[in-house]
């Protein structure tokens, strides 16, 4: 039986850049991934500047989009706009998340793509984990375990069943296009709007997907959500003169309720959750790639820092995620569907905006300033 200081469930955001930090930190590590990479993901792929700082690398070019977004566009219910410059990163989940693979291999962890969890023992001295490669059943050891497989965490769900739902709470579409378009490839497009989205807001921006390039529509809603979809799509087609065919429709919905309160949970024992396992998901931000990273990166300090004194993890985790927990905790208060009308939500954007923005440039001024492990998430 193989013996590790850590096993990662999950080769996703979360898993990768928490591999990469243990392993930087000469833990031995293994990450497993469930599928083949590079793995299609369904994701808005698109992050703040900040993202590399918490990775903790710089991206080569050729992990990007073509056009990467400098500006930043926001429609309200009644029609009115608010635009502002906005430096973020751009990217297909399936390049990257392979690349970040990749990063955490060079620096000395173990990566076993197409293997699957199966199940686990937790002992007095660490953790035995059952898994799954080419039809073979493998028996590892390790002194933790963490779940980093994504909205539908396959160890928090045999733990906790009473955290997840018999059907979707929430999910989205995404519309790829090729065509023409009165439209900014360099400029993010969201839509504040309960008749498009009742989870955050509508999107469009443009991807460069094997080569070529796409405009992505997309919308998100907990009911009849593609009606909801092609609502906007129409919307988009008709206002942006958006002409072209749609090359691909990708989704996905999450069991775990986005508005639960008990949804964030960070693990027991030896066993630790990170990114949207944690449920660190932040539906009001709109992102959860800079969570799942920073949490990561904090399970790393935290498990380094316990094997080296010879305390619990777990304590340690919690302890250095309080501020992103209280962040997403706050967020997660602050949904959009709590409003029963775009009335309502116009006059909360309208305030919460005016708001919003002088916080979001002083944070940005002092994020300058700040160790990784402490970045303030934007918005």
């Amino acid at each position: 039986m193989q013996t590790y200081d850590v096993i990662i469930i999950g080769g996703g955001i979360a898993g990768s850049v928490c591999a990469k930090f243990l392993a930087q930190k000469k833990l031995k590590t293994l990450f497993v991934e469930k599928y083949k990479p590079p793995r299609h993901k369904p994701c808005s792929g698109i992050q703040f500047d900040y993202f590399s700082r918490l990775v903790g690398e710089k991206f080569p070019p050729e992990k990007l989009c073509r056009h990467q977004l400098k500006r930043i566009e926001i429609y309200y219910p009644d029609g009115s706009t608010f635009g502002a410059p906005c430096s973020m990163y751009n990217f297909m989940r399936d390049v990257f998340d392979d690349y970040l693979n990749q990063v955490a291999q060079k620096y000395g962890a173990e990566f076993w793509a197409e293997c699957e969890y199966v199940d686990h023992e937790e002992t007095a001295g660490g953790v035995t984990v059952d898994l799954k490669k080419d039809g073979q059943g493998i028996r590892a050891a390790c002194s933790y375990l963490i779940d980093a497989s994504g909205l539908r965490p396959v160890i928090r769900k045999k733990l906790r069943p009473a955290d997840f739902g018999k059907g979707a709470n929430g999910g989205s579409i995404n519309y790829y296009i090729e065509g023409k378009a009165d439209l900014d490839p360099e400029t993010l497009y969201q839509f504040w709007n309960l008749d498009w989205n009742n989870q955050m807001f509508a999107w469009v921006y443009n991807k460069t997907m094997e080569g070529r390039e796409y405009w992505v529509v997309g919308s998100g809603y907990d009911r009849d959500l593609k009606q909801h979809c092609e609502l906007f799509l129409d919307f988009v087609r008709q206002k942006y003169h958006l002409d072209g065919e749609i090359i691909k429709t990708e989704g996905y919905s999450s069991t775990i309720s986005f508005n639960a309160a008990e949804r964030i949970w960070l693990g027991q024992g030896r066993l630790l959750m990170i990114g949207d396992a944690a449920g660190l998901i932040d539906m009001t931000r709109g992102v959860g790639m800079d969570a799942a990273a920073l949490s990561g990166r904090l399970a790393a300090q935290a498990i380094a820092a316990a094997l080296k004194q010879g305390k619990p993890a777990l304590e340690e985790y919690v302890k250095v995620s309080r501020s992103l927990v209280a962040q997403t905790r706050k967020n997660q208060t602050q949904s959009i569907n709590r409003f029963s009308s775009n009335e309502e939500l116009l006059t909360h954007l309208r305030k919460d905006m005016a708001a919003a923005g002088p916080g979001m440039a002083v944070q940005s001024v002092l994020n300058r300033f700040r160790q990784p492990e402490q970045l303030v998430l934007l918005p």
